[in-house]
Formats: structure tokens, sequence, C-alpha cells
């Protein structure tokens, strides 16, 4: 809720999210994977077991496959539901590219000079998704990975929470997964098919977890994809003037061409500034000057205090931090010269203005660390009353806060009140907490308490922002720069993707085309209740 985004800083992996994975489902973010039985039939029609215990029972599956490996298959039905799913997310993206969405597939191309249709396109990524699913769980069952009892709870809290909505719905189980699935999909098939994504995803987690890599790999790294990943600061400022290129008068020719060349005066007379204060000071002149330079542009007359306020909020505008790495503008280019240094300044012309530069900051990476905090909110909405909304929820906010203090004064007890308390819907539930907060991401009181320089672990404090009151806690950082962070994601990305192409050579995975092509017009045009999700890549 404190986030300018609205939303939590942690992301939540549905499925298997490692760059060569294309598809995930929503109904498969339950997490881990399964070992099949050593004494499973040469078929491939092999079961998932339930457990690691000796004797654990066998869960059967359907022998209609549509991909298979050694020791493992995925039914036909589920293939039907995740073709219709990519379709459906997809489609409308792809409608860009020349799919026409009110013809069948089968009668449109996607590459006409290869004769690939949309609907070998859509199967082709549905089919990548599938043997990527089994490569995983060949490979976790050959290094021993199974699915613990934890593992096989969220699966059951996945499949119960199916029969909540078919109750909820009036239907029953199997004609609400019929519905919302695939027409012939059973019970089996769907819980089947979720203990082997959450067996490949559990296969994923610990292999991505495992690489480590030195210090003079992440630098070499970041050396190799900087471009990416480089900022720049700066103040620019715009002098506008009128073009008419139509205007066949010449006295208004002459009178355009004067307005150019006096914002061209203006623009070189700014880059002649050396500090931002003097940048500031010059701009704010210079509109208090040309106050038409704001109204001019207002729908209606502004008073002398509104036109005073958008003059320091234009001011305030001129600062750009943190300006991500681009050359395809002339101004990017100029900023991101390996030749700029700190205080450089330079105009540049564009269509109908002159804009001044000054650099603050050339280029660099992401030196910022993030840090993780737990908060109790307590809103006006919650602990109000007439006239004194504010100071009830202050009230309430220091009573909690105080008798944490008094009683155990404990981050375990913390987050316990957080979820006994806090009217954050976004972190009540995970004990107020927020991870990897980096500088800038909360507003700005929240922001000014988590970042102040002497902030230490464990120390505590109560903050209000226009949500209302927030009683702090402060867990601590890793102090590993975000640079390194986002370097470290796309290394680790980078060598579960060759690990993945040595695996897709080791085991070979058989599809059925026959069963998987067959999907009717009518499954792939209709809406599934449950979507896609397209991993990066």
């Amino acid at each position: 809720m404190m986030n300018k985004s609205i939303s939590l800083k942690k992301r939540v992996i549905t499925a298997m999210i490692a760059g060569t994975l294309a598809l995930a489902t929503v109904a498969s973010g339950c997490g881990a994977f399964n070992k099949t039985n050593e004494n499973t039939e040469s078929t491939a029609v092999s079961n998932i077991v339930s457990g690691s215990e000796k004797g654990r029972t066998k869960i059967p599956v359907s022998t209609d496959f549509a991909a298979k490996t050694e020791h493992f298959q995925i039914a036909t039905p589920i293939a039907n539901f995740l073709f219709n799913s990519y379709y459906e997310n997809r489609r409308d993206a792809y409608s860009y590219q020349g799919l026409d969405v009110t013809k069948d597939l089968k009668d449109q191309y996607y590459d006409e000079e290869g004769g690939v249709t949309w609907f070998d396109f859509f199967m082709n990524e549905t089919k990548k998704y599938l043997g990527q699913v089994l490569v995983m769980c060949e490979s976790a069952r050959e290094d021993g990975i199974e699915l613990d009892d934890k593992d096989m709870e969220d699966v059951k809290a996945t499949m119960d929470s199916i029969e909540s909505a078919a109750n909820a719905a009036g239907e029953s189980v199997d004609d609400y997964i019929v519905k919302h699935f695939s027409e012939s999909i059973t019970r089996t098939d769907l819980e089947n098919y979720l203990q082997l994504t959450a067996l490949a995803n559990k296969y994923y987690t610990n292999v991505y977890n495992s690489f480590t890599y030195t210090d003079e790999q992440y630098e070499k790294y970041f050396e190799e994809n900087k471009t990416s990943y480089q900022y720049a600061d700066f103040l620019k400022f715009n002098f506008v003037f009128p073009t008419d290129s139509d205007s066949s008068d010449s006295s208004d020719s002459k009178a355009q061409a004067a307005a150019e060349e006096k914002a061209k005066a203006f623009a070189e007379d700014l880059a002649k500034c050396k500090t931002e204060k003097e940048f500031k000071k010059y701009v704010k002149t210079y509109l208090t000057n040309n106050p038409d330079v704001i109204t001019s542009s207002a729908e209606s007359s502004m008073s002398d205090s509104e036109v005073k306020e958008a003059i320091e909020t234009a001011v305030n505008g001129t600062l750009m931090k943190k300006y991500p790495y681009e050359v395809t503008s002339d101004g990017g280019k100029w900023l991101f010269d390996l030749a700029r240094k700190e205080f450089d300044s330079t105009v540049i012309k564009n269509t109908n203005s002159y804009t001044a530069f000054l650099l603050l900051k050339p280029a660099y990476r992401d030196e910022s660390v993030s840090r993780n905090v737990r908060h109790i909110l307590f809103t006006p909405k919650s602990y109000g009353g007439e006239g004194q909304i504010m100071e009830i929820a202050f009230q309430k906010a220091n009573e909690v806060y105080n008798d944490w203090k008094k009683n155990d004064p404990t981050e375990e007890h913390f987050a316990e009140l957080a979820k006994q308390y806090s009217d954050d819907g976004g972190s009540k539930e995970n004990g107020g907490l927020y991870e990897n907060v980096k500088q800038g991401d909360m507003v700005a009181a929240f922001d000014n308490w988590l970042f102040s320089a002497s902030r230490k672990p464990g120390d505590s404090g109560i903050v209000q922002t226009e949500f209302g009151y927030h009683i702090m806690y402060y867990i601590g950082s890793d102090d590993t720069p975000t640079w390194k962070k986002s370097m470290d994601t796309l290394m680790r990305q980078d060598s579960f993707n060759e690990r993945y192409e040595e695996l897709s050579q080791k085991y070979t995975v058989q599809y059925n085309d026959d069963a998987i092509n067959t999907i009717e017009e009518s499954e792939y045009q209709e809406s599934s209740a449950i979507t896609y999700n397209e991993s990066s890549n």
C-alpha cells in the first residue's frame, strides 16, 4: 500500500520462471517437484508419488498423453487447456502482427513462406512449455528431488480452492473443471499436472539458487552489459518557439525567426550555469518574467498564487534523476557519450524548441542498497471520528506501539501485531513486511524514516503519511548494491539456460501430435477463466 505503485516489492513465482520457460499458468503456482516411483513401466505411463517415506501412495495419470518422457507424461486435455489459455492471453498482442481473431487459426499464416499457420505457432509454444516441464521433472528425478509434505499441501490447497469456487458457483467440481479448464479434463489430470509443475519449479529453484559468482565475474558481466544498466542525473529546460511552415506571410516568418533566435539565446545563456542552484534560479527568473509560458497553456485564467505554484513545479521539474541509458534521442546520445564529465552543458535544437542541458552526474550504475522493514498502518477510516480523525488514529497507533515496547519488543511480536491491526492489505498477512525496498519506492515520510543515515536494525518509531500513522520496525539491509542484484539475476538466468540446453539434449520428449493437433475452433475461441502468464526470456 505504501509503495507508489501500490504493490509489493517481492515477486511471486507462479511457476517456473527460468528464461527458457515460455508459459506459466496461475494454477501451477504451488511450488515444487516430485520424483517418480522407481518401478515405473517403460511405456512412460508412470506415477507421481506424494511423499518420501517408504510405501507412499501412487497417483495414477491419464493414458491419453500429449507429451511424455521416460518417466513422466502430460495428458492431452492439459495441453488443450494450455493452448487455449496461451491463445486467450496473447491474441490481442499478436493481432498487431497479423493475427485475425475472427478466423480459424489453421486458415491463416504466421509465416506463409515457411508454411507455418497461427495454429502451428500457438501449438509450438505450447509444446515448448510441455517439453520444458517434462525435462525439468526428469532432471529432478535423477537428482533425487521430490515433493515434500509442504509441497503436497500446496497442491492440495489449489485443488481445495477450485472446489470452493465450484461450490460458490453451485456446480460440481468435475463440471467446474470442465467448464473452466478443458472439455475432457479430469480432476486427476489437473492434480497431476499441478504436481508436475510443482516438481519442475522445485528443480528450477534449487538449481537457480545453487549458482555462485565472484566479484570479478559480476564486474565482467556488468562491463559486457553496462549500457542497459547505466543512469545519468541532469537538469534540462526547454525554450519553445512558434513554427508555422505553411505560412506565406513574410512578416510572420520574420517574427518566427526572431522568436527562434530569442529561444536559442536563452538556452545558450542557461547552459552557462554550472551548478544546480544557478540553473534553477535562472529558470525561475525566466518564468517569473515570462509567466505567459505557464499561463498560455492553461484552459482558464490562473490566480497569482496558482502561477507562482506552477513556476515552482516547473523549476523542480528541471531535475532528472536516474535517467536510464538511451541513445535514441539527441539528448540521450549527448548524456551517455563516454567523453561526458560532471557539469558539462550543451544546447540541443528540437523541432520547435531549444533545450539546455546541465549534466550533474555522468553515466553511473546504481550503487544504492535496498532495505527491509515491517510496519503497522492505522488509517483514519478505521480509527477515526468527526473532527478528530487523525488524532484518534494516532492514539491507537501510540497505544499499540507502547504496549509492544513494554511487553515484548521483538520482530516476531511486531509481525503478530501487524496481522492483527494493520490496515495495509498489501503487507498485513505477511506481518507488515516489505523487502528489498529501494530509496524512492515509498511515500516521502515513510521513505525518509527508512533511509535515514542513522537507521540501525531494530529501530522503531511512528511515522505519519497521507495514509495514516505507521508503527515502523527496521529489519536491516544486506548492503548488496542494486546493480549487483540485477547482474546476479541475469547471470543466474543465463547459467540456468545453459544448464537447460544440456538437459534438453539429454532427455527425449515424445509428442503425440495426432492428439494435440485436434483442438476444435470452438475450444480455442472460447474465453478461459484461468489465464496464462508469459515469463521473460
